[in-house]
């Protein structure tokens, strides 16, 4: 009974279309008792204007607002209609079809509601997961700040950790059209890691200078080039920015934070197709760490989360390779580098591998 009233009260056009039909299928009902053999026929009832009426409703979506499909079959006036003389077997079976019509008329309206209790329809649901676009994650650990009076830096209190997303591991053609920017260490790269790509980069490279008419070096060439045009010139499929280490004592964490984005924005706009990765910069060795000046890992650590509060997880991601270089108290190895800042050489394998398990491709690619 719950369902009946549901469906009077959705489709009162309906309730009025069934009452009015039982009134005249009563009254063709008593008289076709009354009539010998003089009444009309069953197959008049059946074509009577009101069953078409209703038949043309349904036909139209306007019974229970879609359309079923389902329609009440009229047979023609020549055709005999079987049952018993007083028509009960006709009526019956129209019953039962409109009985099957409103059954159908709510469970679409429970699906309706169902629907809009969740806010979003199936259709639309089946859309979302074909138009779905992968998005990464870089999240960061917090931890309670030390004092500073350093007119370079704060303690950012929190460590950012590579940008969470389903990476692909990948070949060393990967590399093909890509593009490496830096300062020394990017250099170091470019020297040892044997990857097949661009590299522009050289020591004391700044985020400050790096599009500047001052040019930046090709270590494969020696020669001197101006950044902004090889950008806009030649297309990249990936780029890679590691700078930071050379800020330290350069302006303050925002200042390093507000040209950098100003710099990948512009590169955005010159290589919109381009995955950029941003790196985390290297921490220094213990012995090189120095609480008395710029130069320690409180004021790396600032740089590098101004940077990974760059990366969207989408065009932009943070890379950071310090846990495969650092010792427990969160410096550089003593073992690995031979100045506190710089790795030995055979180590750049191993940031290879790392960038090679972190590949991001693209659907279509």
């Amino acid at each position: 009974m719950k369902k009946w009233k549901k469906i009077m009260q959705n489709c009162p056009y309906l309730s009025a279309l069934i009452i009015t039909w039982l009134f005249m299928t009563a009254g063709s009902i008593g008289l076709m008792i009354y009539r010998d053999n003089g009444g009309p026929k069953k197959s008049a009832i059946l074509s009577s204007p009101l069953f078409a009426i209703i038949m043309e409703e349904e036909m139209h979506g306007i019974v229970d607002g879609t359309s079923t499909g389902k329609l009440i079959e009229i047979p023609p006036a020549n055709q005999s209609v079987s049952g018993n003389s007083d028509g009960s077997t006709v009526i019956e079976s129209m019953i039962v079809d409109a009985e099957q019509m409103a059954n159908a008329s709510i469970a679409k309206i429970n699906a309706n509601q169902n629907n809009t209790a969740e806010g979003t329809d199936v259709e639309d649901i089946d859309a979302e997961e074909e138009n779905t676009v992968k998005v990464g994650r870089t999240l960061f650990e917090t931890y309670t700040p030390v004092e500073t009076d350093s007119i370079y830096y704060s303690d950012a209190g929190k460590i950012a950790f590579t940008t969470e997303y389903d990476y692909t591991k990948v070949e060393e053609d990967y590399f093909e059209d890509a593009v490496f920017i830096g300062d020394s260490r990017t250099l170091g790269i470019a020297d040892y890691a044997k990857i097949n790509a661009d590299f522009y980069c050289e020591s004391g490279m700044m985020i400050f200078k790096l599009l500047s008419d001052k040019g930046i070096k090709n270590p494969k060439t020696g020669e001197k080039v101006n950044l902004s045009e090889v950008l806009q010139q030649k297309e990249y499929g990936k780029i890679y920015i590691m700078l930071g280490l050379n800020e330290l004592g350069y302006g303050n964490t925002e200042r390093f934070y507000e040209k950098y984005k100003e710099v990948l924005e512009q590169i955005r706009e010159w290589q919109p197709q381009a995955v950029i990765f941003v790196m985390a910069n290297l921490h220094v060795s213990q012995e090189k760490n120095n609480y008395s000046t710029e130069f320690n890992n409180i004021n790396v650590n600032d740089k590098n989360v101004a940077v990974a509060n760059l990366a969207d997880g989408i065009n932009i991601f943070y890379l950071d390779c310090n846990p495969l270089f650092v010792d427990e108290g969160g410096f550089l190895r003593a073992d690995l580098t031979f100045d506190g800042v710089h790795l030995y050489a055979n180590s750049y394998s191993v940031w290879k591998d790392f960038l090679m398990e972190h590949g991001v491709v693209k659907d279509g690619e």
